[in-house]
């Protein structure tokens, strides 16, 4: 039973990273992107900062990671070159409560977008099922033409439910306090659900929307409207140490216009550290896709 748990445990365990073209906010990690991005009611570690906090408190761990993703031909064809580079530190090892610290730093190539997003979250279990979690955010980005709209603190909340029979759901409200930044850190959330129907295999769905899309991305103060994106995917542990992952989304939450994107990724784990790489590009063209890879140490 001991070693059932842990095999689970490490599954849940493993993120890496990525990040999406065109999509509404400029961040994942490679469980998600491997997923495409059916995660939010699985997120369990490091990862869990950014995309539902409250998965912090699931395991008693202490876990550094290091993650780095390139985008070529980030939202066009010939477009920018974009560079992300994550380091976090999740300790859920001593007191009531889990903490995760995270630093991001974003480059793009001719000056696009540039600078640095710090993240502090927390999780509090209530009981061995519900967990609530709290990330604030301090954004401190240049980009051209938009240059007094990328500095901002801001906050995201989740909620995880953990039930019986290996399902779990998850809500998450992002942007909570308006950034003024519509085109990659607008006011939205999402609902999630997955079963794991024993434990090397999880299946997820999630449901997105974005409340502040742009009409038009060229015009960041203009009129905006609703939008909507919807994942599905799985992952599966073999032999006990390689985690692969497939995944399938549509997009249409972001503001350069509906896409269909898959997904895949690779990973090893052990009880000391994890590797993972990821992948994930748009069906309708060649360019966009990103890639991804990660250390993660667990202490």
């Amino acid at each position: 039973m001991r070693r059932a748990f842990r095999s689970f445990a490490l599954l849940v365990l493993v993120p890496c990273l990525a990040a999406p073209a065109q999509a509404a906010d400029d961040l994942q990690l490679t469980r998600p992107l491997g997923m495409g991005e059916a995660y939010r009611a699985v997120a369990s570690s490091n990862d869990a900062i950014f995309l539902n906090p409250a998965g912090l408190s699931l395991f008693k761990r202490y876990a550094f990671d290091i993650q780095y993703l390139v985008t070529p031909d980030h939202g066009r064809k010939d477009g920018p070159e974009e560079h992300i580079f994550t380091t976090s530190v999740l300790d859920n090892q001593l007191g009531p409560f889990a903490t995760g610290v995270a630093y991001t730093r974003v480059q793009r190539t001719g000056d696009t977008k540039h600078g640095n997003r710090y993240d502090l979250a927390f999780a509090f279990p209530l009981g061995d099922m519900f967990h609530l979690g709290l990330d604030v955010k301090y954004l401190n980005f240049d980009r051209k033409g938009r240059e007094d709209a990328v500095n901002a603190v801001s906050v995201d909340v989740g909620a995880l439910l953990v039930l019986p029979m290996g399902f779990s759901l998850g809500v998450v409200g992002y942007n909570l306090t308006n950034t003024g930044d519509y085109l990659e850190h607008p006011m939205s959330m999402a609902a999630a659900v997955a079963w794991s129907p024993f434990r090397s295999l999880v299946i997820a769905f999630d449901w997105y929307a974005n409340f502040q899309r742009l009409v038009d991305p060229e015009d960041m103060v203009g009129p905006k409207e609703q939008g909507y994106r919807y994942a599905v995917g799985a992952e599966y542990l073999l032999f006990g140490e390689v985690v692969v992952r497939g995944g399938y989304q549509y997009d249409d939450a972001s503001p350069f216009g509906a896409e269909h994107w898959y997904s895949f990724g690779l990973g090893y784990v052990s009880e000391a550290f994890a590797l993972d790489a990821g992948y994930r590009g748009p069906v309708s063209h060649a360019w966009g896709g990103t890639v991804g890879v990660s250390v993660r140490l667990f202490l």
